[in-house]
C-alpha cells in the first residue's frame, strides 16, 4: 500500500461545503454539462481504456520476471538459460500497452479541457450580462471584494476542479476495480491481507479529514473577509487618510489576518498528517504481503513474477482511494463555488420601467419630491420624508450624514440631480 497523493484538500486550496449539494449539482449538469453529452461520453470511454491498459502492465512485467527467473534456474541446472528473445517480446508488448494508455489519456484530457473551458467561457458571459441587470440594493449588501471573488475565484475554482474531478473519479473507480480483479487472479490469500489494512487506513483518513474540514471552512470564510478588507482599503485609501482611520483599519485587518493564519495553519497541518500516516500503514501492508508472497512461492502456489506483480498492484491500490478522498474535497469546493455563482445569477434583476424611446424635447426640468422614502432594504430606510422642489437649471446634491455610521456599513449615499 503506497504513500501516493494525500487525501484531503491540496496545499493552498481551501474547501467550503455547499449548502445544497444535490440541487446545485443538478443545476450544473442541466444548465451546462448536459450540452456536452457526446464529448463527456468520449472522455469516459478513453479514461476507462487508459486505465485498463495501465492496469494490465504489472501482470505482463511479472511474466517477464518469471521468464528471467526460470531461465536462471535452468542455467544453473545446465539448461538453455534465459530466452532473451521472449523477454524482449514481452517488454515490447508492455511498451506498446503503455503507449496506447498514454494516447488514450491525452485524448480524454484534451476533450475534457475543451469542454471545461467552453463552460467557463459561458459562465463568464452569463455573469457579465447579469451584473449590469442587478439593482443597487444588491451592491449595497455586498462588498466589492465579495462580488469580485464570485467573478474570479469561484469561476476559476469551478473550472479547475471540474476539469480534474470528472476524469479522476472515473480513473480512480476503474483502477480500484481493475487492481482488485488482478490481485485476486494472482492470490486470494495475499489479496485478503491487503484488504484487511484498508479499514484501518479508512478510519484514520476519515478522522483526519473531519478534524481538518472545520478549519478549511473557517479559512475560506476569513479569506473572504481579508480580500474584502484589502480591496476596500486600497480603493478608498484617500478616505481612510482623510478621517485619520489608519490605526482602526490596521487593527481590523490584523484581527482578520490573524484568524486566517491560525485556521490556515491548523488545516494545512492536519491535512499534512495524511501522508506520513498512510505511508506508515502502507509499509506495514507491504511487509505483510512480501512475507506471505515468499511463503506461497516456496509452497509453489505462485511464481516469483506473480509476487512482483502483486507488490506493484498492492502499492498502487491505495492511490485511487486517496485520490477519491481528495476528489471529494475538490467536489465540495467546486459545488460550493457553483452555488455562489448560481446565487449571483438568480438574484432579482432591476425592473425595466420605461418602454421605447422617450421624447424629452417637450419636457421641462422642474421636479418636485413629496414625502419620499428610500432605502435599498425595507428594514433600513436611508431617506425619510424627503421633500424638495428643483427648478430647471438647478443642481442639488443629496448627501448622507457626515462621517460613517455603522448602520450604513461605513458608506455615504449621494446622488447629483
Amino acid at each position: 500500500m503506497p504513500g501516493g497523493p494525500m487525501g484531503g484538500p491540496r496545499r493552498g486550496q481551501t474547501t467550503a461545503k455547499a449548502k445544497d449539494f444535490k440541487n446545485t449539482t443538478k443545476k450544473l449538469i442541466k444548465s451546462y454539462l448536459a450540452k456536452y453529452k457526446l464529448p463527456i461520453i468520449i472522455v469516459i470511454i478513453f479514461a476507462i481504456g487508459s486505465t485498463i491498459f495501465t492496469i494490465v502492465g504489472p501482470k505482463i512485467l511479472g511474466n517477464a520476471t518469471t521468464e528471467i527467473f526460470n531461465g536462471l534456474v535452468s542455467k544453473i541446472s545446465g539448461g538453455a538459460g534465459i530466452d532473451f528473445g521472449k523477454v524482449g517480446m514481452i517488454c515490447l508488448g508492455l511498451l506498446g500497452l503503455y503507449a496506447i494508455s498514454a494516447l488514450f489519456a491525452f485524448v480524454q484530457r484534451f476533450v475534457m479541457t475543451n469542454v471545461t473551458q467552453k463552460i467557463t467561457y459561458k459562465l463568464r458571459n452569463d455573469v457579465a450580462i447579469k451584473i449590469n441587470k442587478l439593482p443597487m440594493r444588491y451592491f449595497d449588501k455586498k462588498t466589492n471584494g465579495e462580488v469580485l471573488s464570485i467573478i474570479t475565484n469561484d469561476i476559476d475554482t469551478l473550472s479547475m476542479n471540474l476539469n480534474q474531478s470528472i476524469t479522476e473519479i472515473i480513473t480512480s473507480i476503474c483502477t480500484i476495480i481493475g487492481i482488485l480483479v488482478m490481485m485476486l487472479s494472482i492470490s486470494w490469500q495475499m489479496t485478503l491481507i491487503s484488504l484487511i489494512i484498508l479499514p484501518i487506513a479508512g478510519i484514520l483518513v476519515s478522522f483526519i479529514v473531519r478534524k481538518s474540514q472545520k478549519y478549511f471552512i473557517r479559512q475560506q470564510d476569513y479569506l473572504g473577509h481579508v480580500n474584502g478588507q484589502v480591496e476596500e482599503i486600497y480603493s478608498g485609501l484617500n478616505i481612510v487618510k482623510v478621517f485619520n482611520a489608519e490605526g482602526k483599519v490596521t487593527n481590523d485587518f490584523e484581527k482578520a489576518n490573524n484568524e486566517l493564519y491560525h485556521s490556515g495553519w491548523k488545516s494545512q497541518f492536519l491535512s499534512g498528517l495524511m501522508f506520513p500516516v498512510m505511508n506508515f500503514i502502507s509499509n506495514v501492508g507491504y511487509v505483510a504481503v512480501a512475507v506471505a508472497g515468499g511463503y506461497l512461492a516456496i509452497q509453489g502456489t505462485i511464481t516469483v513474477g506473480n509476487i512482483q506483480s502483486f507488490i506493484q498492484y498492492n502499492k498502487q491500490f491505495t492511490q485511487p482511494i486517496n485520490q477519491l478522498a481528495q476528489i471529494s474535497n475538490m467536489l465540495q469546493a467546486m459545488i460550493a463555488a457553483a452555488e455562489r455563482i448560481f446565487e449571483f445569477l438568480e438574484e432579482k434583476e432591476e425592473k425595466v420601467t420605461t418602454k421605447g424611446n422617450i421624447d424629452t424635447s417637450k419636457l421641462k426640468g422642474n421636479v418636485e419630491f413629496k414625502h419620499v422614502k428610500f432605502g435599498y432594504d425595507e428594514g433600513k430606510t436611508i431617506i425619510n420624508d424627503f421633500n424638495a422642489s428643483v427648478h430647471e437649471g438647478q443642481k442639488i446634491a443629496i448627501v448622507g450624514p457626515t462621517g460613517a455610521r455603522k448602520n450604513y456599513n461605513g458608506k455615504t449615499t449621494y446622488e447629483i440631480l
